[in-house]
C-alpha cells in the first residue's frame, strides 16, 4: 500500500509538473493577435513558401499565408500576406522577394511607402518588385563580356589603321588598349566567379513591376 501511494504521488507531481508548464507557455503566446490580409503577385517568386515571413522596413509583422497562380492574362504568382493589425502599410509600399543571409530562408519584404498616399485597407493589392533570376543575370554578364571583346577588337583595328598616320600618338592608344585589355580580363574573371557562386548578388531587380486590381 505504501509503495502504492508513493506510486500515485509521483504521479501527480507529474501531472501538476505538466500543467505548470503548459500555463507558463499559454501565458507567452498571444492567440488573440488581429491580422488583415494584403495581396501582390510576381512572374518569379523563387525560394517564397508558405508561412514564410513579412517584414515591413526590415522588422517582422506577419506571415505568408497563401500562395496561388492566376493565368488571367498571363501566369503570375499571387501572394497573400497575413500583417498584424498594429502595422500599417502605405498603399505605394513594394512587395519583394530578400533573403536571410546568402543561404537563409526566403522572405517577403515591405517598403515604408510615403507618407502622401493612404494606408492599405484589408484585401488591398500592392505593387512587388521581381527579384533577378540568377539564368538572366547570366545571360547579361555574358552579353556585356561579349561587348567588350567586339570594343577591344575594334580599337585594335582602329588602331592599326591609325598607327601610320598617327605615329605621335601610339603610345596613347597603346595604353587605351592595354587599359581595355585588363578590363576585358577583370570582367571575364568576375562573369566566371558569378557563375561560380550566383549569391554574390542577390539583389532586387531594378525595374518596378506594379499589379493592381
Amino acid at each position: 500500500m505504501k509503495k502504492f501511494t508513493n506510486e500515485i504521488k509521483i504521479g501527480l507531481f507529474v501531472v501538476l509538473a505538466l500543467c505548470a508548464g503548459i500555463f507558463l507557455w499559454a501565458r507567452t503566446q498571444n492567440f488573440s493577435v488581429d491580422t488583415y490580409v494584403l495581396k501582390t503577385y510576381f512572374s518569379y517568386a523563387g525560394g517564397i513558401k508558405e508561412n514564410a515571413v513579412v517584414a515591413l522596413s526590415g522588422i517582422e509583422v506577419g506571415r505568408v499565408k497563401e500562395i496561388n497562380f492566376k493565368y488571367d492574362p498571363e501566369t503570375k504568382v499571387e501572394v497573400v500576406l497575413s500583417i498584424k493589425k498594429g502595422a500599417r502599410v502605405h498603399s505605394d509600399s513594394i512587395a519583394y522577394i530578400g533573403t536571410s543571409g546568402f543561404i537563409g530562408d526566403a522572405f517577403i519584404g515591405l517598403t515604408p511607402g510615403t507618407g502622401d498616399y493612404p494606408f492599405a485597407k484589408n484585401k488591398d493589392v500592392i505593387a512587388s518588385e521581381d527579384p533577378v533570376q540568377s539564368r538572366e543575370l547570366m545571360k547579361r554578364v555574358d552579353n556585356i563580356a561579349k561587348n567588350l571583346d567586339d570594343t577591344l577588337l575594334d580599337v585594335k583595328k582602329l588602331a592599326h589603321n591609325l598607327n601610320i598616320t598617327m605615329e605621335g600618338n601610339k603610345d596613347n592608344i597603346d595604353n587605351i588598349v592595354k587599359n581595355l585589355e585588363q578590363t576585358a580580363v577583370n570582367f571575364n574573371e568576375f562573369s566566371e566567379d558569378i557563375k561560380r557562386h550566383p549569391w554574390k548578388l542577390l539583389m532586387k531587380g531594378k525595374e518596378k513591376k506594379k499589379w493592381r486590381k
